[in-house]
């Protein structure tokens, strides 16, 4: 009985004024004869119970449903705002009320955020188009692709303008025609696997690399070769189901032939053109620790003879006009694989590749001396010109450059000393072999 009268309380406190005047009416009639509480008496009770049973049914019924139907209209127009209240009394009601207007909030919630995200997807795009056409002016091509759904978004038509055998919108489709029609054969390999979407898209999934770069040669209509930059980037508003980049390509062919000629001067004699001291010692402890470890070379010392007579009697231009005489004998007799470089003033050296017998060496070493003999200086050409060759071998006599270079400038001091014009063969590590000269 308590929990019916706990549940149905609202509803008794709305109705009460009617039992109030029921009662005072009673209350007043007590005294009077039943027959003088007559039909009007009954209509007033009965008037004043439906009255308040009227007031309890708009106030607790209709006045909430009318509340929660506007509300609910105000939501289904895109007002998120719309809140439902009720008197906390009304028990059903209520409750109803707080499930509608937690619902509204998360709705609300959920609402700022899409917009958010739009706003944020908006100006994201904005962004990618500034960036695109500022990349645009300073860039051959620009494009942009989905690489999770193998798809160019943008810049398939400048492609296509660009390679005329481009009729498609399927990124690996495009890199593999421009590797196989358009980059120069040395660097198709290194293209494609650069640039392959499956490549590309675990380097961005696994690091947190979002840039990937290659510099590559590019054949052009014209049949020349020239060098270009190619550079991909991860956009940051990739998601789980697209991973979009954007790529574009540069003409660096000045800058890199620039660059490719310092780098070529930092390696070379200026005088001469051969390889410098540095870079003669690093190609050949490339050589002899990897391709050559498993064959046969010969490293040869050649030095000038008399160089400081030749300065003083014709001059230092004459001194310098043997020295290129003497490179360009050198380039003749040996093969375009031997390493050939100047490492001093007067001083050449040659790791002769590979050799086939120990006569094949005899035989190049007494060609070297040969063709030495036949140059002359001077203005009347009557100045003759030698050199002394110390030689070592590989593996016999040391395995590494610096190995090979201390027998072979032992070999060359003891050809000095024995008369010039001559070769020596280090024949260990103190032991020299005279060869005849010729």
């Amino acid at each position: 009985m308590g929990l019916v009268f706990v549940k149905y309380k609202s509803y008794l406190i709305g109705i009460s004024p009617a039992f109030v005047f029921l009662a005072v009416v009673l209350f007043e009639t007590q005294n009077t004869p039943i027959r003088s509480f007559g039909l009007r008496e009954y209509i007033i009770v009965l008037g004043a119970l439906v009255g308040s049973l009227c007031l309890v049914w708009y106030r607790f019924v209709e006045g909430p449903i009318r509340d929660l139907t506007r509300s609910l209209r105000r939501a289904i127009q895109g007002d998120y705002q719309a809140r439902f209240s009720c008197d906390n009394r009304n028990g059903l009601f209520y409750q109803v009320s707080q499930l509608f207007n937690q619902f509204m909030d998360f709705m609300e919630q959920q609402t700022e955020e899409v917009a958010k995200t739009r706003r944020l997807q908006t100006q994201m795009y904005e962004n990618e188009k500034i960036y695109r056409s500022a990349l645009e002016l300073t860039c051959e091509r620009v494009f942009e692709a989905d690489l999770a759904h193998n798809r160019f978004l943008y810049g398939q038509e400048q492609y296509s303008r660009h390679f005329s055998f481009l009729q498609t919108e399927l990124y690996d489709d495009i890199i593999r025609f421009i590797a196989e029609r358009a980059v120069f054969e040395e660097d198709v390999e290194q293209y494609r696997n650069t640039f392959q979407r499956a490549n590309l898209m675990q380097i961005f999934k696994e690091g947190p690399i979002r840039e990937v770069n290659l510099e590559y040669r590019e054949k052009t209509p014209d049949g020349t070769v020239q060098w270009r930059m190619a550079t991909v980037i991860h956009l940051s508003d990739s998601t789980g189901d697209s991973m979009k980049v954007i790529g574009y390509v540069k003409d660096i062919d000045s800058r890199k032939r620039n660059e490719l000629e310092m780098i070529q001067l930092s390696q070379k004699d200026g005088l001469t053109g051969l390889y410098n001291k540095k870079f003669t010692q690093s190609l050949c402890e490339s050589y002899l620790a990897g391709e050559g470890s498993q064959s046969i070379s010969a490293a040869i010392m050649i030095d000038v003879d008399n160089f400081k007579s030749i300065n003083d009697t014709l001059g230092h231009i004459e001194g310098d006009h043997a020295l290129e005489r003497v490179s360009n004998t050198l380039q003749c007799v040996f093969h375009g694989t031997d390493i050939i470089g100047r490492i001093g003033g007067d001083e050449f050296f040659v790791l002769f590749k590979e050799y086939s017998s120990r006569d094949a060496l005899l035989l190049k070493l007494n060609r070297l001396l040969e063709s030495l003999d036949e140059i002359r200086l001077g203005p009347e050409q009557d100045f003759p010109l030698s050199a002394s060759v110390g030689v070592s071998l590989y593996p016999e006599d040391g395995k590494t450059y610096s190995e090979l270079y201390v027998k072979a400038d032992t070999s060359l001091y003891y050809a000095k000393q024995h008369g010039k014009k001559r070769f020596y063969i280090c024949g260990g590590p103190f032991a020299l072999e005279k060869k005849e000269s010729v």
